[in-house]
C-alpha cells in the first residue's frame, strides 16, 4: 500500500513534464513594443552609398537561452526608406559607432559578411531572427530617408524550449508515468496473478 502511494510522486512530475512539453509546443508570447525612432538620413536611394548606424552596445543573450527556442520579429512602416539588419557583434571592431551619433564610417558593403540576418536587399519591412546566445548588434541604413524623418519600430517575441529540451521531457515523461505505473502496479504480480487464475 505504502509503495502505491510514493507512486503519486513521479506520476505528478511526469505531469509538470507534460505541462511544461505542451506549454512549449504551444508557444509563449511577449506582449507587442512598438517604439518611435529616428531614420538613418540618406539622399541616395542606393543603400550602398549610405553610411550605416549601429547599436552602441553587444546585444549578449544570458547562456540559460540555449535551452530555449527565441523567434524576434522586427517590423518598420518606412521600408522603401529603410533596412535592418542584426550583425555579429565583430562587425563593431571594423565599423565602430559614435558614442553619440551612433553612426559609423561604414557603408553596408563594409560590414555584409557579418549580416546574420535582414540587410539592404530587405526591403518587406520585416525581418525573423532566432536568438541564441552569441554577441549581436543591430544596424540600420537608410535609402533616401531626410535627416529628423521617424518611424514607428515593432517587435514581437515568442518563445520555446528548444527541439532537445522538448524531447528530453517527453523522454523524462514517460519513464515517469512508466515507473509510477510499476510502483503502484507491479506486472510481475499482475502477470503472476493472472497465471494462477
Amino acid at each position: 500500500m505504502m509503495v502505491r502511494i510514493l507512486s503519486i510522486l513521479p506520476g505528478f512530475v511526469g505531469v509538470l513534464c507534460v505541462i511544461l512539453l505542451l506549454g512549449s509546443l504551444t508557444g509563449f508570447s511577449l506582449p507587442e513594443e512598438r517604439s518611435v525612432i529616428d531614420m538613418v538620413p540618406c539622399e541616395s536611394e542606393d543603400p550602398e552609398l549610405c553610411l550605416i548606424a549601429m547599436t552602441g552596445d553587444d546585444i549578449s543573450p544570458p547562456f540559460i537561452f540555449g535551452i530555449l527556442d527565441i523567434d524576434l520579429e522586427i517590423t518598420w512602416e518606412k521600408s522603401e526608406e529603410s533596412w535592418f539588419a542584426v550583425v555579429d557583434s565583430e562587425a563593431a571592431v571594423v565599423c565602430p559607432p559614435n558614442d553619440e551619433t551612433l553612426l559609423t564610417d561604414c557603408t553596408v558593403k563594409d560590414v555584409e559578411n557579418f549580416i546574420i540576418v535582414g540587410g539592404s536587399d530587405e526591403d518587406d519591412g520585416i525581418i525573423n531572427w532566432n536568438i541564441e546566445t552569441d554577441d549581436y548588434r543591430i544596424i540600420s541604413g537608410g535609402r533616401g530617408a531626410d535627416i529628423g524623418e521617424q518611424q514607428v519600430l515593432t517587435t514581437n517575441v515568442e518563445i520555446s524550449l528548444n527541439l532537445l529540451v522538448e524531447l528530453m521531457l517527453g523522454v523524462i515523461s514517460l519513464t515517469l508515468f512508466l515507473g509510477a505505473g510499476e510502483m503502484a502496479f507491479p506486472i510481475r504480480k499482475l502477470f503472476q496473478k493472472f497465471k494462477e487464475s
